[in-house]
């Protein structure tokens, strides 16, 4: 449902063929994610990643055609900031050392580079042929856990109630063995609903320094809880190669994160990258099995809602090929479209406009 991205890109020649750039990158392996086949697989090793920043000028990782499927084992940060490194941090929850992952411990010794976040991100991904205009299309295939547990850690300072903890507060998430629900407290059990908080390009050279703790126009720490699987995303390009990081992953977060956490849980992530020639977006968009969703990203709520206000009538007069005057957009978002804070507590905000795919059966 990307109108101009679809009409521009059905000309491409989807390969999988790949190659591979710099000595850190993963060799051409076939394989299977839960369901979905992948061409090429993806490690966070110590080499692959780094502390939470977007460089535009970082060598490549790994270089795909567009269309190929990558799986990328990424970890989440929990525990790898910590004083001793994750696995003491980890042993004082509960977690034996062995069950801890050994590349989360390497990628703990990276030097920071001073104004990065402490998000880990494994990249950049080079897709060949995207160049600064296009967009880049993220069909996200699956998402699965690579350990039974995640974090939830917050206090003083943190989230939206910054001043309602005295100290601090952190709790392991472990995984029933199908899978299903993180046991929560007795009688509370929260839904496993896995996906990457952070999934980004490049940004402009002229945005300076990028940390990844603010979301932005080239995607970043977007916190959108339902880019789950099944779900695409769609990021404008502003860098040749796209070049895509990823990090951040979750195991189940409420819209707004507002504890400055969600369950932080290390994941496999397997997507399908396409290069769609033309299809020029402001803001990053997203595809939903029910679902069209619109972005608004701002430090000010207001503004972003502004944003994802008009990226919403913008996207129903494209889809509907001005059939929908501005006025007619601009009621039906008023009626039938759900504006939600999708991200609350990590410099800018994010609201998500979610346009009912129902709403527009003959487009």
């Amino acid at each position: 449902m990307l109108q101009a991205a679809t009409a521009a890109g059905a000309g491409l020649t989807l390969g999988t063929a790949l190659t591979t750039e710099g000595a850190s990158a993963t060799p051409v392996q076939q394989g299977i994610a839960g369901k979905h086949k992948y061409d090429v697989l993806l490690q966070a090793t110590k080499e692959n990643s780094l502390w939470g920043w977007f460089p535009i000028d970082r060598p490549s990782v790994l270089t795909v055609r567009s269309g190929t499927v990558v799986k990328i084992n990424a970890v989440n940060q929990s525990g790898a900031s910590a004083v001793g490194g994750p696995i003491p941090y980890f042993e004082a929850l509960g977690v034996p050392a062995d069950q801890v992952l050994p590349e989360l411990v390497e990628i703990a010794t990276i030097p920071r580079t001073p104004g990065s976040s402490g998000h880990v991100l494994t990249g950049p991904l080079y897709v060949e042929g995207a160049e600064p205009g296009d967009v880049l299309e993220i069909k996200i295939l699956d998402v699965a856990p690579r350990v039974p547990y995640g974090i939830n850690s917050t206090g003083p300072g943190s989230g939206v109630l910054s001043g309602l903890l005295a100290e601090r507060s952190t709790r392991l998430l472990t995984l029933d063995k199908h899978n299903r629900y993180y046991q929560f407290a007795p009688g509370i059990r929260v839904p496993f609903k896995p996906f990457a908080g952070i999934t980004g390009v490049a940004p402009p050279a002229d945005a300076g320094f990028v940390s990844a703790n603010p979301p932005n126009r080239w995607g970043g720490n977007l916190d959108i809880k339902d880019l789950t699987a099944g779900s695409t995303l769609f990021l404008p390009v502003f860098r040749p190669g796209a070049q895509f990081y990823i990090g951040d992953t979750h195991g189940a977060q409420g819209h707004g994160e507002i504890d400055q956490t969600a369950v932080e849980h290390s994941m496999s992530f397997t997507a399908q990258f396409k290069v769609r020639k033309g299809a020029s977006l402001t803001y990053p968009r997203a595809e939903l099995p029910g679902h069209m969703l619109t972005t608004g990203i701002d430090a000010d709520l207001d503004v972003a809602l502004q944003i994802a206000a008009t990226e919403a009538i913008n996207y129903l007069r494209e889809v509907t090929k001005g059939a929908l005057s501005t006025a007619d957009a601009y009621a039906l978002c008023s009626v039938a479209v759900d504006f939600v804070i999708a991200e609350a507590v990590d410099g800018n905000k994010l609201v998500a406009a979610y346009i009912p795919k129902s709403l527009l059966p003959n487009f």
